[in-house]
């Protein structure tokens, strides 16, 4: 057997720790929430006659609540297995991986004889058709929203860095790129830009707990603030949420093709 270089696991390991630490955030949580009340209530393919209200709550809390966490490994399986492909290829692998293991979840759940007796026992084809249909809709709204607005990241989410303790009130939490100016940084947030007296290198150190890269010697961008890139005169840009375009150097854009972002 072949061993995974350490290297690799560390990766996997922070990737699975950030998707599935998303699924505890308060918006999350309540969309899980909602979901559940709506498909006991509705209670669709039958199960709304076939079921007593008992086997409806826990068959559709069971589905949901599987559906969420397969979904979100079904992210974290696209954002390891393909980081170097464009954003459309990673949402196909995103949704392909998410419909393959909420599918067999729902056959599996289906099967167990509390559940089946009351008819819950579907063909897994005829599951795979059901989560297909949801999952192309889910997905394809989530990439419609990262490309046009920019998503926040987990991380994002959960830490508020502490660079951004330093920004004066109304200034937000959300940074989106830092940048040499002078001997100061200037931090451009989703509401505005400040300039801080500090050197770049401990602004970056201060921006833990959020995903971003060093992508020129004069600038730093966070991972959820890119909406895309283009080349003009033999030079890469980053094109940000914001609007602004960031170059990108030599030196830096390995980790960035590596990444998957060019």
């Amino acid at each position: 057997m072949t061993e995974i270089p350490g290297k690799r696991l560390k990766k996997i390991e922070i990737v699975f720790r950030m998707v599935f630490g998303a699924m505890f955030t308060p918006r999350i949580l309540a969309i899980w929430i909602i979901l559940c009340v709506v498909a006991v209530a509705a209670s669709p393919f039958g199960t709304f006659t076939s079921m007593r209200f008992s086997q409806r709550l826990i068959y559709w809390v069971s589905v949901v609540t599987m559906s969420f966490v397969l979904g979100f490994g079904g992210h974290g399986l696209a954002v390891i297995v393909g980081p170097r492909r464009d954003a459309a290829g990673r949402f196909f692998l995103e949704g392909l991986f998410a419909a393959l293991l909420i599918s067999t979840a729902v056959w599996g759940i289906g099967r167990i004889p509390y559940f089946a007796a009351a008819g819950a026992n579907l063909s897994y084809r005829l599951a795979l058709a059901y989560v297909l249909l949801v999952t192309i809709a889910v997905v394809g709204i989530r990439a419609i929203v990262v490309q046009a607005f920019g998503a926040p990241s987990r991380a994002a989410m959960r830490f508020q860095p502490r660079l951004a303790e330093r920004l004066s009130e109304g200034m937000g939490s959300r940074i989106l790129s830092l940048s040499v100016t002078d001997h100061s940084v200037c931090v451009s947030t989703d509401r505005g830009q400040e300039v801080i007296r500090m050197r770049l290198t401990d602004a970056i150190g201060e921006m833990e707990g959020v995903e971003g890269f060093r992508v020129h010697r004069s600038h730093w961008v966070a991972r959820d603030a890119i909406r895309g890139h283009d080349a003009a005169q033999g030079r890469v840009f980053l094109e940000l949420v914001n609007g602004a375009r960031v170059p990108v150097s030599r030196t830096y854009r390995g980790a960035l093709e590596e990444a998957g972002i060019i």
